[in-house]
């Protein structure tokens, strides 16, 4: 079975304390790392919108994390807390519920994302969506045409710390544009979120860019930033 690492999105209310909001996150994360098979989880607001909180729980397999998603025991506490904390208002047609994913790292676990605990400081992630029917062999041309995107991004760029994670989500029906689809996700490590930003204005990225950008059959793409508080559990 194998490694998978949850990705969860949490819109936080606007007035929620941020004591409070650390007080549930401590706690879940506690529940969490409680879990069989759950190896650490993190956490950070995101940088460009701290308003929406980032978790990414690293699980041994899918099926442990399911294991404790049928618990009602833990995990019925561990949502009523989190629905103190969620702006659910902010939910409607334009904007719905996004449940959680899981993704298969090539190479797991994506130490790029490890923050406080880790060698980046900040971590990009990008999220390139497709159409959820992609087969294997097309899933491989994509992947291995990002891959060498990134290797190309790592020969020019400035401010990289050479960790980078890629793999696929186990799921096909993410929303992305009232659309289901499967997603792509690399994790690249940077020094600061302003090296990203100044290497995406250089003509090097410009011209690589389009490698990713012009897959063909790219449903469309999300990029954020976090700098992630780790925790680690039992193995």
């Amino acid at each position: 079975m194998a490694a998978v690492t949850e990705f969860v999105l949490l819109p936080i209310k606007p007035d929620a304390a941020p004591e409070a909001v650390a007080s549930v996150i401590q706690a879940n994360i506690a529940t969490l790392l409680a879990q069989p098979g759950c190896q650490r989880v993190r956490s950070s607001r995101t940088h460009e919108d701290p308003n929406k909180l980032r978790l990414f729980a690293d699980w041994a397999s899918l099926e442990a994390h399911r294991t404790f998603a049928a618990n009602a025991a833990a995990y019925g506490p561990f949502l009523q807390r989190m629905g103190g904390i969620v702006d659910a208002a902010s939910f409607g047609p334009t904007n719905p519920r996004r449940p959680p994913f899981h993704v298969e790292f090539a190479a797991p676990p994506p130490t790029a994302l490890d923050g406080d605990k880790g060698k980046s400081p900040i971590a990009e992630v990008l999220q390139v969506y497709y159409p959820s029917d992609v087969s294997e062999a097309r899933r491989a041309e994509i992947y291995a045409t990002t891959a060498d995107f990134l290797g190309k991004l790592g020969a020019v760029a400035k401010g990289l710390m050479g960790e980078v994670a890629l793999g696929w989500s186990v799921e096909t029906d993410i929303l992305f544009k009232g659309e289901k689809s499967r997603a792509l996700v690399a994790v690249i490590g940077w020094t600061s979120y302003e090296a990203h930003m100044q290497t995406r204005d250089t003509e090097e990225f410009k011209k690589l860019i389009p490698m990713v950008r012009d897959i063909e059959g790219v449903v469309g793409m999300e990029m954020f930033h976090v700098s992630n508080v780790t925790t680690e559990g039992g193995q």
